[in-house]
């Protein structure tokens, strides 16, 4: 009899470790999942880092541009050279030791873009460093030839520039008002 209970005991513990075991499996199991969703939390905060970081670059790549372009307006008033584009579209605005200009083609003109031009035909020419080009566009003068407004985009040369998703940022843009 004293075996019978012996026998008992023993097969209750092999019981007890059994679902000890279980338990650990199904603990090891949450916490894998648990690991799983904060590094997804993880890789789109880093995502989010950044694109924040591109759009900040984008931003001050435009305002610098938006000061180059009114540079050379400004230069055009005290020179009297004709240094602003007559002709509405899009250019390439430069600052080169001090000197701020429009980038010129092989012509010797200032180098010139239709508004409607594919983006892959000037990102080429108005490239700012590695990652980035930046051009000026505008329409149309106004209130008596006084004043133009436009855009200076800013955008990534690795992106199509339509989406901000993953590490891609849209197309900056930033609207400017020149003096002429």
């Amino acid at each position: 009899m004293m075996n019978l209970w012996l026998i008992m005991i023993k097969k209750k513990h092999l019981k007890y470790e059994a679902l000890g075991f279980v338990e650990a499996l199904i603990a090891i199991m949450v916490v894998g999942a648990s690991s799983v969703i904060l590094m997804q939390i993880a890789v789109n905060t880093m995502q989010g880092v950044i694109q924040n970081e591109k759009i900040d670059t984008m931003t001050q790549y435009a305002l610098e541009g938006s000061e180059i372009v009114k540079e050379i307006a400004r230069q055009e008033q005290l020179t009297g050279e004709n240094l602003f584009p007559d002709i509405p579209g899009c250019y390439v605005p430069l600052t080169e030791s001090g000197t701020y200009t429009f980038k010129q083609g092989l012509d010797g003109n200032i180098l010139y873009f239709e508004a409607d031009t594919q983006r892959s035909e000037y990102i080429s020419n108005a490239i700012i460093n590695d990652d980035f080009f930046r051009i000026f566009c505008f329409e149309s003068y106004s209130v008596g030839d006084r004043y133009v407004s436009g855009n200076i985009v800013v955008g990534e040369l690795n992106s199509d520039g339509t989406i901000t998703k993953g590490n891609n940022v849209k197309d900056y843009s930033y609207f400017t008002v020149v003096t002429l």
